[in-house]
């Protein structure tokens, strides 16, 4: 029997690699949090199957959120975080069994600005291909 790899559980699973490889706390919903700190956000799933393996793709966004900035006109914490975070990327996330991630696609930066708190904020665009099984004849 074919079992999917959860939306929670690819969550868990990329949280705790971006928390681990970057020292920044990641969260999936990060109200009332300090900042530096990531956050993950599920863009959409859909199936994506191809002729030998049954593939999830999760599309995700990642925001970088850096300290507070004064004077508000340097945007060099935020890009620290931008870098750190691709660094901590280039590597394959860890899934749990029998899931395997069939391809990572770094999909760049989708913005940057700072927010009026004066915080730095970049949106970086992810998609991971999860295979959970593969087709026999």
């Amino acid at each position: 029997m074919l079992k999917r790899l959860s939306i929670a559980g690819f969550l868990g699973c990329l949280i705790t690699a971006i928390a681990e490889r970057t020292g920044i706390p990641c969260y999936d919903s990060p109200e009332d949090k300090e900042s530096p700190f990531y956050s993950v956000q599920l863009v959409r799933s859909e199936p994506a199957d191809t002729k030998t393996m049954y593939v999830d793709v999760y599309s995700v966004w990642v925001h970088c959120i850096s300290e507070p900035v004064r004077p508000r006109y340097s945007n060099a914490p935020v890009l620290e975080l931008v870098q750190a975070l691709e660094e901590a990327m280039s590597d394959g996330l860890a899934l749990p069994e029998p899931h395997l991630l069939y391809r990572q696609v770094y999909d760049g930066m989708q913005t940057l600005k700072m927010d009026e708190t004066g915080e730095g904020h970049a949106v970086l665009s992810f998609a991971f291909h999860v295979c959970y099984g593969f087709r026999c004849k």
